[in-house]
């Protein structure tokens, strides 16, 4: 891939001003480039092998069933969740407004039942309700704690994690980042509680955000500047730095979607929509955007290979990476605006925002959910 231009900078009258965070990024373009070229061979362009038409919502969640060829969504406007097959055909709607059976107030979470059911994590109603693609409600359970997040897949347990609420404020801490719970779904029991691994690592920024635990007993952190901690199951660590980090400032339509998303928080705690939204937009745009696209886009395959959304480009494609053994194996090309992904199997589903002015949106991006085949990664590795 070739390398960008850097950022322009920005002019007041007939004097020049560039905020420091685009002064380091401009510096960090040369080097990115050269790791651009270093990876480049480990690119790979799947298949696409089914698409689907998405209505507006302010969701990135997608949840790719047992199946392989439906995928679900949720309706954030309609508070319901959409099922979709690789045809486009609508495999199930299924929902309402409310607190009985079957209803939601605030659904926020996906997962992937192993009898092809899908699981919707309610955070208003602190509840994980399990449905049949059509719709028929089964059963729910609530969550052991108000900020559970649902790992990607379930069984007779459901697995999920819990930010330590400093660190989600930025509070630096020394204790352990995350708690892993495992509940049983038929009963609510909690059958696992477990801090994960505290540190302190060695990463040169200093700042470890996030983490989810792999398929043995390790986990994977992101951090700040594109660095990442593999901690394994015996204790063993490698901090590393993403080879394809990229020091890129935010776009228009970054900042765009980033006031959308500050509105949308400031409705849902009761304040007005444009509160501090100007001030804070301001600083997101002269700070380098994070390598990974957001917590909930990362995962670890049945393979025990770890995937993670980037924000490197994200225009007319945007890349998925792929570590195995704490090393990087390749990337991921798939068209137009990642917004959120799942995996099982050889089967990838990539939920977009296509390009403005691909449809008749009057401007505003159309979304789409894209089906491809990755069973080619198995021959990609890093080529260094």
């Amino acid at each position: 891939m070739p390398c960008r231009t850097p950022p322009p900078l920005r002019f007041l009258g007939s004097v020049e001003w560039v905020p420091m965070a685009a002064v380091a990024a401009l510096l960090a373009f040369a080097g990115a480039c050269e790791r651009e070229d270093a990876v480049g061979d480990a690119v790979f362009t799947p298949d696409v092998i089914g698409t689907a038409a998405l209505p507006p919502s302010e969701s990135d969640e997608v949840s790719l069933l047992a199946d392989g060829r439906v995928a679900c969504v949720v309706d954030s406007y309609e508070t319901r969740v959409r099922c979709l097959d690789a045809e486009g055909a609508v495999a199930g709607v299924f929902g309402r407004k409310g607190e009985g059976p079957g209803e939601f107030d605030t659904p926020a979470y996906l997962a992937r039942g192993e009898e092809g059911t899908v699981g919707v994590h309610d955070l208003g109603l602190g509840r994980f309700t399990v449905f049949e693609p059509k719709g028929a409600y089964l059963s729910d359970v609530l969550a052991p704690v108000g900020r559970f997040e649902p790992l990607r897949s379930f069984g007779a347990v459901l697995s999920g994690v819990e930010a330590d609420i400093m660190v989600m404020l930025g509070v630096e801490t020394s204790g352990s980042l995350m708690t892993r719970y495992d509940v049983n779904v038929a009963t609510g029991e909690v059958v696992r509680e477990e801090a994960s691994p505290a540190g302190p690592w060695d990463v040169p920024c200093g700042e470890v955000t996030f983490g989810i635990p792999d398929r043995a007993e390790g986990w994977v952190f992101v951090a700040c500047e594109g660095h990442m901690v593999f901690v394994g199951d015996t204790g063993e660590v490698a901090v590393l730095r993403a080879p394809t980090y990229v020091a890129e400032l935010p776009d228009e339509r970054d900042v765009a979607r980033r006031e959308e998303m500050l509105m949308a928080l400031n409705r849902a705690n009761g304040f007005p929509a444009s509160t501090d939204v100007d001030e804070r937009l301001e600083e997101y745009r002269a700070a380098p955007k994070r390598y990974f696209l957001g917590t909930r886009h990362q995962l670890v395959d049945a393979a025990g290979r770890y995937w993670i959304a980037t924000q490197r480009d994200t225009h007319e494609w945007s890349y998925l990476d792929v570590y195995e053994d704490a090393e990087y194996v390749g990337s991921a090309k798939v068209r137009d605006r990642l917004r959120g992904f799942d995996l099982l199997g050889s089967t990838l589903v990539v939920l977009v925002e296509r390009q403005v002015g691909a449809g008749d949106s009057g401007g505003i991006p159309d979304r789409g959910l894209d089906w491809y085949d990755i069973g080619d990664l198995a021959g990609v590795r890093n080529p260094g």
